[in-house]
């Protein structure tokens, strides 16, 4: 009778291990958050850097010699039309005078000639004076005419210089540099004042040579700034490469007045075809020594372990390769902790 009761009260204990044994292997049920696995277009883009740069940059320079009278100040706004700089034309007018004289000099001699030439033509129908002396006098015409049309051209010379004594404003914009101060003496080409217009920008990125069949006039790009992205148009492209570095220029649109001259951008190019590419949340993967995986919820509701071969990413989300399709339900909140075909408890589903 004692053996039976023992052997009663061991069957007890023995069931009652097993049952708290049981109850630790099932375990309670993870709760997970999930999200859709998408198709998006992965683009394989170049991050290059690039400079805000002005359309019309110009330095301009003296087209006359002559001591400079005064200068627009750095900073200062001009309009298109306006005077920037002003030489010492005081030589000029004089040059210019002289000219003038010199015209009306030839005009009074020929008008005189003209008068002889009609007082020999009436004699000579006399017989009164010989031929030759009226050929003289026609010869002096033809002189003086000559004459007349350069000093008209000296005339139009010196007057032409004297414009340039006014260096005008070939378009609206900002005095960036003064190359020379007040008082000193320019010679033809000296330069005078750099002038940025501050209006009309665009972007220049030097890019390899490998990605201009892929991004053509006409192309939209991304620029970033700071915290800031905007996509643009690339204007032109100078598909010419340098010898050693391989790199061609694009010029970029940018209508936005807001940016300054010279600032620092980057600008993504593509550098291949675009592809279409599965794409999940960063979250979603478990980074492992010898494996990355995800973890897909089936049909039942299980926890089923993928593994995966990340690729790019953008932004929050990350382009990978595997069994996966679009639309399937990956935990993107407590897969860390799971094992291939436990049961799962979904709270939400996250928009990551």
């Amino acid at each position: 009778m004692k053996q039976l009761k023992q052997i009663i009260c061991a069957g007890l204990v023995l069931s009652s291990a097993l049952s708290v044994q049981s109850g630790f292997a099932q375990g309670p049920t993870p709760a997970v958050e999930t999200a859709q696995v998408t198709l998006s277009q992965n683009d394989n883009l170049a991050r290059l850097p690039g400079t805000v740069i002005s359309l019309r940059d110009a330095l301009l320079s003296a087209e006359i010699s002559g001591r400079l009278e005064w200068l627009a100040e750095v900073g200062e706004h001009v309009e298109k039309g306006q005077t920037i700089a002003r030489i010492d034309d005081h030589l000029l007018k004089l040059q210019l005078r002289n000219d003038q004289a010199q015209i009306k000099r030839i005009q009074a001699d020929m008008d005189y000639q003209r008068r002889q030439q009609q007082r020999l033509s009436k004699l000579l129908q006399n017989n009164s004076v010989a031929k030759n002396e009226l050929d003289q006098v026609e010869s002096r015409i033809g002189i003086l005419q000559q004459d007349l049309a350069i000093a008209k051209i000296n005339a139009e010379r010196a007057q032409y210089q004297l414009e340039r004594s006014q260096v005008i404003a070939p378009f609206s914009g900002v005095i960036a540099r003064r190359e020379m101060n007040l008082g000193e003496l320019t010679q033809v080409g000296s330069p005078l004042l750099r002038l940025v217009d501050t209006q009309r920008l665009e972007i220049s990125v030097n890019a390899p040579l490998r990605v201009a069949r892929f991004n053509q006039p006409g192309t939209m790009v991304a620029v970033h700034r700071d915290n800031q992205e905007i996509s643009t148009e690339i204007r032109g492209a100078v598909p010419v490469g340098d010898e050693r570095s391989r790199m061609m220029e694009l010029r970029l649109e940018l209508d936005d007045k807001e940016w300054l001259i010279g600032e620092a951008v980057t600008v993504e190019l593509a550098q291949a075809a675009s592809q279409q590419q599965l794409s999940v949340p960063r979250d979603a993967l478990v980074l492992r020594e010898q494996a990355v995986y995800v973890f897909r919820v089936d049909a039942d509701g299980k926890a089923q372990r993928v593994e995966v071969k990340p690729g790019a990413g953008q932004g929050n989300q990350i382009s990978v390769t595997g069994e996966l399709q679009s639309g399937d339900t990956v935990i993107v909140r407590g897969a860390e902790n799971l094992k291939d075909g436990q049961t799962l408890k979904i709270l939400t589903a996250s928009a990551g």
